[in-house]
């Protein structure tokens, strides 16, 4: 199940940033995070698998040095804790504190016009690349 929530991805760059595949709801902010941890391997992963460079886009993107490991995990922690994601982390913690209502029963596909269909688009659209670029965009 793709966990869209309206209230906490009001634009499409929080979309990109926050929308993750998630078999259950999430009840609070902690669970979301893990839930990106684990979509950032993914993308990672994808992007090796294209023949991308994934320390290189993360250095070129985000203007770090990175000197880290190689493997996924890795690379991943790293981004989770550069001061852009972590910023952007920031903005979703603050957005969940903020929400109303109850979080499995709104906004699993919809609200604010967008259909199923467009958010399982959107989803399915995000590389590696266009994570790091959206990131990279935060906060300009």
């Amino acid at each position: 199940m793709i966990y869209y929530n309206p209230q906490l991805m009001p634009d499409d760059a929080a979309i990109t940033l926050f929308i993750v595949s998630n078999p259950e709801s999430f009840e609070r902010y902690e669970d979301h995070e893990a839930a990106l941890h684990f979509h950032l391997n993914e993308l990672i992963k994808q992007a090796i698998a294209e023949g991308e460079m994934p320390i290189a886009l993360i250095e070129d993107y985000l203007e770090v040095s990175y000197n880290d490991g190689n493997m996924v995990n890795e690379i991943s922690d790293f981004l989770m804790h550069t001061d852009t994601m972590q910023s952007a982390l920031g903005m979703l913690k603050e957005s969940w504190h903020q929400k109303q209502g109850d979080t499995v029963e709104e906004g699993l596909f919809f609200g604010q016009g967008i259909s199923e269909e467009e958010i399982t688009q959107k989803y399915a659209q995000i590389t590696l690349r266009s994570y790091l670029e959206t990131l990279s965009a935060f906060g300009k």
